[in-house]
């Protein structure tokens, strides 16, 4: 089951189960026993399900007035195009813009096919929680006449059927709240994944910042993937309103000369991750120099695919982990290159702008010895930043609280400022992890999460984004990456580096 009422269900299930363990004889003193359990069951039960079918239809209506203003929208930029005649206006510029503009309006017609899909799914949604909340408020109102209990002068064999009468009357009662709960979250699920999957099919960023062109932004925006993914477009303007005037004036100028989106896309970026003073001049300057297949080379994750060796006969890739105990290591170098324009630059091109050097090895020996200092740094008696953490024998990994003070610390591997922990996966309830991994991907987080058989936890993998309602990861083990949806996490089939079971996820705690 979803995790949506989780604790409520779980509540009711302990109250069912002192229910039907209940003992009959001697019976003098057990109506006051159900009565305290009735009690329970209803404080417990208090609030129906929600949300409302009104709140599900005043969301409808929202939709539906997205759905009109981008209808007009679109019908707006269609007509730009010719509202402006190549006679009027030739030239590579003309022609960019227009192109522009049409790949601007084709992104945001992605809204219309987002909620064709979402209308029906809160449709069924209202329905069925309109259902649950009626058999909620039945098995509530069941529950209600046994909240006292008398049985004047029955007999202790009379008194007893009585009790098992009642008892068998809550039973049946507080077994239909439970279905009422489960019903609604099993809705709530089936909505929740309709709808990621439709929103994820938006192509349009949530945040536009402030001072760029939305089209440059639009144009360059992938999803949660590449360097207006994540965090960017979030932190970008308080990033640019902390640098100095100089700063802020040589930035506009880099948008301005860019000569792609995507070189625009990766300016933005290296400004979010709080990149400033020489280094960014240095990183601003290195990308005019590149070429548009030098700069998609940039993301991490493009280069982290296997490909065949015809000199060794292997599949290998530059971003797989250097030994059999540096899984966790090398999720939290891969997690640090999503997070650290600067330091993905300098592992895939060798150059450094904090120095101004470069680095002459290959991205696959310095992603090596990366990982290898960072195993030295995580299973030491100190970690990133000076505060005493668990020595952990390197032989058998990374423990998990050291792996999160890796992405707590001062350029460290996490998204700055932010504070992570460890979520424990529980068994019985494996889609709150689930959810916590994913709500924190969506957020713009890197995620580290463990993986095992039914024992123990074996290997360390990094989730970097979500497709829908699956989560996209790296696996350091193959230097690859793989998609693994809610169901196979949930039934413990994962089927990653031979792996199938969920053990730890370190996800933002704030």
């Amino acid at each position: 089951m979803s995790d949506f009422f989780g604790d409520v269900v779980a509540e009711l299930r302990s109250i069912l189960a002192r229910l039907q363990d209940i003992d009959f004889w001697p019976p003098w003193d057990l109506a006051g026993e159900i009565v305290d359990l009735v009690a329970s069951a209803v404080n417990v039960a208090v609030n129906p399900p929600d949300p409302s079918p009104d709140a599900v239809e005043d969301a409808r209506a929202a939709w539906r007035q997205v759905d009109q203003r981008t209808d007009g929208a679109v019908d707006d930029l269609e007509a730009v195009p010719g509202a402006v005649p190549a006679t009027a206006w030739e030239g590579e510029s003309a022609s960019a813009f227009r192109s522009s503009v049409r790949e601007a309006r084709q992104r945001i017609a992605t809204i219309a096919e987002a909620t064709a899909a979402i209308d029906p799914a809160l449709v069924t949604l209202g329905e069925a929680m309109g259902e649950a909340r009626a058999k909620h408020a039945d098995a509530r109102a069941r529950l209600t006449p046994h909240l006292s209990i008398s049985w004047g002068n029955l007999t202790p064999w009379g008194l007893v059927d009585l009790l098992r009468g009642i008892v068998g009357d809550v039973v049946a009662a507080v077994e239909d709240l439970v279905g009422a709960y489960e019903d609604a979250a099993a809705a709530l699920t089936t909505a929740d994944q309709v709808i990621r999957t439709a929103v994820d099919g938006i192509e349009l960023p949530a945040h536009l910042p402030s001072g760029v062109s939305p089209v440059d932004v639009v144009n360059a925006w992938d999803d949660d993937r590449g360097p207006l993914g994540g965090y960017t477009l979030e932190a970008y303007d308080d990033a640019y309103a902390a640098l100095t005037p100089q700063e802020r004036a040589a930035v506009d100028a880099a948008l301005a000369a860019a000569d792609s989106d995507l070189e625009r896309a990766h300016i933005l970026q290296a400004v979010a991750s709080g990149m400033s003073g020489t280094t960014l001049a240095n990183y601003v300057e290195q990308l005019a120099t590149m070429s548009r297949e030098e700069i998609e080379a940039l993301d991490p994750l493009a280069n982290a695919t296997r490909t065949y060796d015809p000199t060794t006969g292997q599949y290998t890739s530059p971003y797989q982990q250097p030994d059999s105990t540096t899984c966790g290591s090398s999720t939290l170098v891969m997690s640090r290159m999503l997070n650290d324009p600067a330091y993905a630059l300098w592992m895939q091109t060798g150059y450094d702008p904090a120095t101004g050097e470069t680095d002459g090895r290959s991205p696959a020996d310095r992603f090596a010895d990366e990982a290898l200092a960072m195993h030295d740094r995580t299973n030491g008696l100190l970690d990133r930043d000076g505060n005493p953490q668990l020595p952990y024998p390197q032989q058998i990994g990374t423990w998990p609280w050291n792996l999160a003070n890796e992405m707590n610390a001062g350029d460290g591997s996490g998204v700055p400022g932010a504070e992570y922990g460890v979520d424990i996966v529980d068994p019985d309830r494996p889609d709150s992890t689930y959810d916590a991994i994913q709500h924190a991907s969506e957020d713009g987080h890197a995620v580290p999460f463990y993986v095992g058989d039914d024992h123990i936890a074996r290997h360390i993998v990094l989730v970097t984004g979500t497709d829908g309602d699956a989560l996209e990861l790296y696996d350091p083990a193959s230097g690859d990456t793989y998609t693994v949806t809610r169901q196979r996490f949930a039934d413990g089939e994962l089927d990653v580096a031979g792996w199938d079971q969920a053990w730890f996820g370190v996800v933002p705690t704030g």
